[in-house]
């Protein structure tokens, strides 16, 4: 009988570790990396930032691949810090091959947090969201000549 229930709470642990999602942390330096040497980029509005890696990596690997976070209001904004989080950052090679493994879609299996460098030597780091491949729409109109 300990045997039975020892078993079935090694069973419920491991799924219940298996279900949670695992944290990844990617820095993203567009100060400190020359122009021709980048490869993603960062916009930001009022709403939405938004990081672009420069790679195809995401089914139907039509568009680069994205990130964002949205900014709502009554948010609590991401706190700006003077020191680089101590965080395991991964490389980009490393990102790459998590994107090949999980076939471009980290959702699910990944959370990923994306810290920024700010001028000044400041540091922003967010929970992103995967933005999904929107197909181009299609709003042309036909004329027949009647005759």
């Amino acid at each position: 009988m300990k045997k039975i229930l020892l078993f079935s709470l090694l069973i419920i642990s491991f799924y219940k570790a298996s279900a949670q999602n695992r944290k990844i942390y990617f820095l993203a330096d567009t100060i400190n990396t020359a122009k021709q040497n980048r490869f993603l980029k960062i916009d930001a509005n009022a709403f939405e930032h938004e990081f672009t890696f420069f790679c195809r990596c995401t089914p139907p690997y039509k568009d680069f691949t994205s990130f964002s976070y949205i900014i709502k209001k009554g948010d609590k904004m991401a706190e700006i810090v003077s020191k680089k989080p101590d965080y395991a950052y991964l490389s980009f090679k490393e990102f790459m091959d998590i994107l090949a493994e999980t076939r471009g879609y980290l959702s699910g299996i990944y959370e990923l947090y994306i810290t920024e460098v700010l001028p000044g030597n400041k540091y922003r780091t967010n929970k992103v969201s995967q933005v999904s491949y929107s197909p181009p729409t299609n709003d042309s109109v036909s004329v027949k000549e009647n005759r």
